[in-house]
């Protein structure tokens, strides 16, 4: 086989970094962008965003590529948060005497778990405990069952309806972006190597897409918990729910009006209610505000981060396995810039974890700053990766350790052809299906909660069955 230093010579290129490397087409370096690496962007867009202003959206989307790890830390912590809030409404349910076996008894605690989980993102999670209580103590109310009863079914079923879960678009989506890669993967794999195909750069294009594949887990998970359809949405739907009880109980209270809310700061906004729980992939508190009604120990939140880890450690893997098995075998210069993303984001975590428990102010904008660098930084190396600072003499020779490796040439293209139709496909199927298990696994792990997140809002089942048994009684 050719030597490195032969290659040079018939390439004119250098060792240098700069001058050492020759630019793929155009139309490749575009192709391989589009095929590869769009659709997990176009999915990233896809993430639920709470409406707390243009700022807070693109800081959701910021942390998400500059933060994986903190991202699916702190969407498990709301998972779990609200996993809590449904074992304290289910506990409520049965203080008032409402048994398992009667059939309000699923309306009644998913309504409850939802509107604490409500007054949790508004950042009044203190009010929680004392909403259980007056629960409880309206039982007794004589107008209970003539109103104050449907207060709290109102104010669910609005709720719910504010809801954006988008479960079903996001399944879809996902759905397309699998079958879009393995439609792309199989074609690559078709098409002989020639002068303007090559198999190999095909799959170092996918290795480098395999290091997002943890996004597929993220927005899934994102989808379930959803997000509400404006700002005020949630604040206003409360304050009523609390001035029709305080009505039926002879209270005075003012009536609900965003002037109102805003001159009594009855609700944290924008900013100050992102970080006082407004997001589901950024909690900012969780190391140092959680309440211990929640049971979440600090052993908990480290599991999330152990969780958290891994998941994105299966990417690297994919990743680095994919371009490692390409002739010749072994560490290459891919795995370079692959470690490096990975890095930036381990990187990324540890400060997003001095900064929420050491910095007192500005930690909204300390935090945006970090992922706006760590999300162009992981971004900047796949697109130098792309328009072709790989494609060197050094990078297709191991650094001069192996001869000059090929796909046109005869005793490469077999060995790479093979590992491009049968084995590269299944690692990539393998490492989707492992992400697409890990959010099963989850979803199985927290079912309550996903039932109060999915729930529709007039007390009726999602599952068909169980909707048509519910049209002719109402729970009560």
């Amino acid at each position: 086989m050719l030597t490195d230093k032969t290659c040079r010579i018939m390439t004119g290129t250098t060792n240098s970094i700069w001058t050492g490397w020759t630019r793929y087409p155009i139309e490749d370096i575009w192709t391989r962008i589009v095929t590869w690496k769009l659709p997990l962007f176009q999915l990233a867009v896809q993430f639920p965003r709470v409406p707390l202003g243009f700022n807070v959206e693109t800081a959701t989307i910021l942390h998400l590529l500059g933060d994986p790890v903190d991202s699916m830390t702190s969407l498990l912590c709301t998972l779990a948060i609200s996993n809590c809030r449904a074992r304290l409404a289910k506990a409520t349910c049965k203080d008032v005497g409402i048994t398992e076996e009667e059939r309000k008894y699923e309306f009644t605690w998913k309504a409850l778990a939802l509107i604490m989980v409500s007054y949790d993102e508004c950042g009044k999670s203190d009010q929680v405990q004392g909403f259980c209580r007056d629960y409880i103590t309206s039982r007794n109310h004589p107008q209970f069952e003539t109103e104050i009863r449907h207060i709290y079914e109102e104010t669910a079923n609005s709720l719910a309806a504010d809801r954006a879960t988008k479960s079903l678009p996001i399944f879809v989506a996902e759905t397309f972006f699998i079958a879009g890669w393995l439609i792309a993967l199989i074609k690559a794999a078709s098409s002989e190597p020639s002068s303007s195909n090559w198999p190999n750069v095909e799959v170092h294009s996918i290795a480098f897409s395999g290091m997002y594949l943890w996004i597929t887990s993220a927005v899934l998970l994102g989808s379930v918990i959803g997000a509400s359809q404006t700002e005020g949405s949630i604040p206003r739907l409360l304050q009523a729910f609390e001035y029709d009880l305080a009505q039926v109980q002879g209270q005075l209270s003012r009536r609900p009006s965003a002037t109102y809310r805003e001159e009594s700061q009855w609700c944290k906004m924008g900013q100050e209610r992102a970080i006082h729980g407004g997001l589901n992939n950024w909690r900012p508190r969780k190391w140092s505000s959680r309440q211990r009604s929640l049971e979440i120990n600090n052993w908990t939140m480290f599991s999330f981060v152990v969780v958290a880890v891994v998941v994105l450690a299966a990417s690297y893997i994919t990743a680095i396995v994919l371009s490692y098995s390409v002739p010749p075998h072994g560490l290459n210069c891919r795995h370079i810039p692959q470690t490096v993303i990975l890095l930036v984001w381990l990187l990324s975590f540890l400060l997003e974890c001095n900064f929420e428990l050491w910095l007192q102010n500005g930690l909204f904008w300390t935090v945006y700053c970090k992922d706006l660098i760590a999300a162009l930084i992981n971004i900047g190396l796949v697109v130098i990766t792309q328009w072709g600072i790989m494609n060197s003499c050094a990078c297709w020779s191991m650094w001069g350790m192996r001869g000059l490796h090929l796909p046109q040439m005869s005793d490469v293209m077999p060995e790479l052809m093979y590992y491009t139709q049968h084995v590269c496909p299944w690692i990539t199927f393998m490492a989707i299906l492992f992400q697409l298990i890990f959010c099963a696994t989850v979803s199985w792990t927290y079912w309550d909660t996903v039932r109060v997140y999915i729930q529709r809002d007039d007390g009726m089942s999602n599952r068909g069955w169980q909707r048509k048994m519910s049209m002719n009684s109402t729970p009560k």
